[in-house]
């Protein structure tokens, strides 16, 4: 097991120092940063992840503002985008693959799974635009742009609006949290559609596979119910097949918000480092692409760590090797 720990660590470690070398590159096609390749390439570099070790990003050409600054602002709002999205994607994702799975033989099952495999392929950058006119046009209250109302002012506590609005002291506070959550209802609509799908797709084939067992046809000839094998069988050997798909699922997520952002003109990460690609502001692109490194090395950390946890057979791999 310290062995398997140790090799994590060193393929983390090689991972870091690629998306360093990267983002150093990125750095370097900006001619004023040239003065950091002398009097050798190396020693720039060298510089360049001592100041990232330090937790300093630099400045932005076009402003003259810390980048450090600058990425605890339009991170938070992207990663409450994300979240949302995936936790809207598991509450409507887990029913539907279950209930695919019961009735596979029957017409809502091949509907199921014929919807599911429409709704991976749906391009969510040409859904977005769409569905906002159609809300525009349809004068629903949801169709809003922005994380919230100019209006209103939301201290920067968390950075999330939906946790900040709630530190306000104002007898219009209800108010103000309605509109968080009016601005946060569509764009989350659109990105959770992908990771549904995907949810639903893997819970309703891992589910047929179990209810195709043998344990489980002797259970049904006892007279259990669909209910009871679910909840003894199915449930048991079906959740730990989704953990280790949480960190690409949040990536295909944070690939998708970064798209949308700017329809939906919401200040996230995505919007700004396509805003910094316009301007070629290469630092604030080396420094976008380290912090979506660091973000997604941290999730898949997380996500094998549960991995491990509640993954029995996962766990026998580890003390295996």
């Amino acid at each position: 097991m310290i062995a398997a720990v140790f090799r994590r660590l060193f393929l983390t470690l090689i991972t870091l120092i690629l998306l360093s070398q990267v983002s150093y590159f990125i750095l370097m096609r900006d001619p004023l940063n040239h003065e950091l390749a002398e009097p050798h390439f190396y020693s720039g570099y060298l510089y360049y992840v001592k100041m990232l070790l330090r937790g300093d990003l630099g400045i932005t050409y076009n402003g003259g503002e810390s980048l450090l600054t600058l990425i605890l602002t339009v991170l938070p709002p992207t990663l409450e985008l994300c979240f949302a999205a995936m936790l809207l994607a598991a509450l409507f994702g887990l029913p539907l693959g279950f209930l695919g799975a019961i009735n596979s033989r029957n017409m809502l099952g091949k509907s199921i799974s014929a919807v599911t495999s429409f709704g991976i392929s749906l391009p969510v950058f040409w859904l977005a635009p769409l569905l906002l006119y159609f809300a525009a046009v349809q004068k629903w209250e949801i169709a809003a742009v922005g994380q919230f109302n100019l209006l209103y002012e939301i201290p920067q506590i968390t950075g999330f609006a939906i946790f900040d609005v709630w530190f306000i002291n104002e007898p219009y506070r209800i108010k103000i949290i309605q509109n968080v959550l009016q601005h946060l209802v569509l764009p989350t609509l659109v990105l959770a559609i992908s990771p549904m799908m995907e949810i639903t797709r893997i819970i309703q084939q891992r589910a047929e596979s179990v209810f195709n067992q043998n344990y489980v046809k002797v259970a049904e000839t006892r007279g259990w119910s669909k209910g009871k094998i679910l909840r003894k069988y199915v449930l048991r050997n079906t959740f730990p097949l989704l953990i280790p798909q949480i960190t690409r699922l949040f990536t295909l997520v944070l690939a998708q918000c970064m798209l949308i952002e700017g329809s939906f003109g919401w200040p996230g990460i995505g919007r700004w480092l396509i805003e910094a690609v316009a301007q070629q502001d290469y630092n604030s692109i080396a420094a976008g692409v380290i912090v979506i490194g660091l973000c997604i090395i941290i999730i898949n950390t997380l996500n094998e760590f549960m991995t491990f946890i509640l993954d029995p057979l996962n766990k026998k791999g580890w003390y295996a090797r």
